[in-house]
């Protein structure tokens, strides 16, 4: 019967809105739980819809997309990209009330993962009896299947009020990305500052330890100053501070930076040296 009603669910895994509206009751939310037990679904993004618009509507901050997609490059999102969001628990509509009426909801369904219970559903995931849940999955036995939908409830297609994502503290390390990249932002209202493009050759060595730490050598930013860097084949953009000059007789002259292990890791760097695209000001 799940496996019936899978395939019936329009859309059923992405929210995608419209041009106007980031929900609609046409939407179907499919869930599924993070490592850190967040309620976590994929939004597709269609034409006239905007990261930081979907972040407000969500009650995101950018940070905390920056932290849900790490790999997304947030300069250029198209149409049909896809966006992990979190959906709080308090959003979650999980009984009829009187006078309900889902027609103008967006039901929510979760996806049975290896290792679920009706125990966990219940108690940790979404605070439900568990024969409700039963009830809903139409389930004989208490067994669940991996894969399996479970309705679990609705949720309103107005925005999500930003108090009620009790999100966790970003980690140091994607803290640290995320204020580099607001220093990088704040040299643009500097008038005396001049932004410049380059291309070249980026150097990595990566048998080095990954510390927490961003940086990166670089000829003519000024020492202490933050770069951007952008992997063209990766599609990722992530921020460094410059320590000082690269060594005149280390390297080629098309050497255009040297960087820390966990800078050319965030880009996807795959080989030691690769290609970069970068912008700094001066």
């Amino acid at each position: 019967m799940w496996k019936i009603l899978l395939l019936l669910l329009p859309g059923y895994l992405f929210a995608t809105g419209d041009s106007l509206r980031y929900l609609t009751p046409r939407d179907t939310i499919v869930l599924s739980i993070s490592g850190s037990e967040e309620k976590i679904f994929e939004h597709k993004i269609v034409k006239g819809q905007t990261i930081f618009s979907l972040a407000k509507f969500y009650g995101l901050k950018m940070d905390d997309l920056r932290h849900l997609n790490p790999s997304l490059n947030f300069d250029v999102v198209n149409p049909n990209q896809s966006i992990k969001v979190v959906i709080p628990n308090r959003a979650i509509i999980r009984y009829r009330e009187p006078k309900f009426n889902p027609r103008i909801y967006t039901p929510v369904y979760y996806r049975v993962k290896k290792g679920d219970n009706l125990f966990r559903l219940s108690k940790v995931y979404f605070r439900m009896p568990e024969d409700t849940i039963k009830a809903r999955a139409k389930l004989k036995q208490g067994t669940l299947q991996p894969g399996q939908l479970i309705h679990i409830g609705w949720v309103s297609p107005q925005a999500i009020p930003a108090e009620w994502q009790s999100r966790p503290a970003l980690p140091p390390s994607l803290k640290k990305v995320a204020d580099l990249k607001k220093t990088f932002d704040a040299y643009a209202v500097d008038k005396k500052k001049k932004t410049t493009a380059q291309q070249g050759i980026a150097v990595w060595q990566k048998e080095a330890p990954a510390a927490r730490n961003y940086y990166a050598l670089h000829d003519k930013a000024g020492k202490g100053s933050i770069i951007e860097l952008h992997n063209p084949v990766t599609k990722r953009t992530v921020y460094a501070e410059v320590l000082g000059k690269i060594p005149a007789t280390a390297y080629s002259t098309n050497v255009v930076a040297i960087l820390s292990p966990n800078t050319a890791k965030l880009l996807g760097a795959k080989d030691s040296n690769f290609f970069v695209k970068i912008k700094y000001y001066k």
